[in-house]
């Protein structure tokens, strides 16, 4: 995933997560192996038949828009991204540059549109959600999945804790991320008039050599520099946490992977 946000103050694009950051495809791919057969097995339910327009929002990396190409031979599938610069060679999709914050579609344009760990980090998430329910045909489905991390604010590690209350303060400070609102993803989808709405809920460990463990210490090397800026957290707490996570003894759950689907009403 990547995002948007205005060019000055805080927000994805001037974050340390943006894709100008020299580990940022890396730290993707490491998402996509986390979650991209959670992904895969959300669509997999849907019942998609014809030629359907599927519109894949804030892209990233561009894995899962790669797999419906290919899923779905006869689709028009859309990968859209502020920065596009990752999906460009990827064949079977079209790329669109767009700013999910300020730019629309059509009402009806789609059959799918599917977002993955985007509006979580994007301020106007729920004008966002509204907008984008609006772009999916009767019949059609909304797929949102996103991040929370309520389960490592919820361990009984204290430096872990401590590491994953620094984690989100950060993300709040420097991009405005909410990193509980994934968990109440299906009420927000019923509460914009989507029928059939069903969740799912996968939970990813720290500590198990996991691809969920890979992709949280990936984001988390990425984010040292800011956190150590900002004094949210010690090198003595990163070499802690470290040592912790490579310990044969600790596995803890850091975060879950919600994802939400609903049909617009014909």
């Amino acid at each position: 995933m990547t995002t948007t946000d205005t060019a000055e103050g805080p927000g994805y694009t001037s974050s340390y997560l943006a894709d100008q950051h020299a580990g940022q495809l890396a730290r993707l791919r490491t998402l996509e192996r986390a979650f991209d057969g959670v992904s895969q097995a959300v669509f997999e339910q849907l019942d998609l038949s014809g030629k359907p327009a599927i519109l894949d929002l804030g892209a990233g990396a561009g894995s899962l828009a790669a797999w419906l190409s290919t899923r779905y031979p006869d689709a028009t599938v859309t990968a859209t991204d502020i920065d596009t610069r990752f999906l460009a060679d990827i064949p079977g999709i079209r790329v669109m540059t767009h700013n999910a914050s300020t730019d629309d579609f059509p009402a009806a344009s789609f059959d799918v549109v599917h977002a993955r760990a985007l509006l979580c980090h994007l301020t106007e998430r729920e004008e966002i959600l509204t907008r984008a329910a609006t772009w999916v045909r009767p019949g059609g489905w909304l797929v949102i999945e996103d991040v929370s991390l309520q389960p490592s604010l919820n361990t009984a590690n204290p430096l872990f804790r401590k590491v994953a209350e620094a984690g989100i303060s950060l993300l709040e400070q420097s991009i405005g991320s909410d990193m509980l609102w994934a968990d109440t993803l299906a009420d927000r989808l019923r509460e914009r008039g989507l029928s059939n709405v069903g969740q799912r809920t996968v939970e990813g460990r720290i500590g198990d050599n996991s691809a969920a463990d890979t992709f949280w210490a990936a984001t988390t090397a990425q984010a040292a520099p800011a956190l150590l800026k900002l004094g949210l957290l010690t090198q003595s707490d990163l070499d802690a946490m470290a040592n912790l996570r490579a310990d044969p003894g600790f596995s803890d759950a850091a975060l879950t992977l919600v994802s939400a689907w609903g049909q617009a009403r014909g």
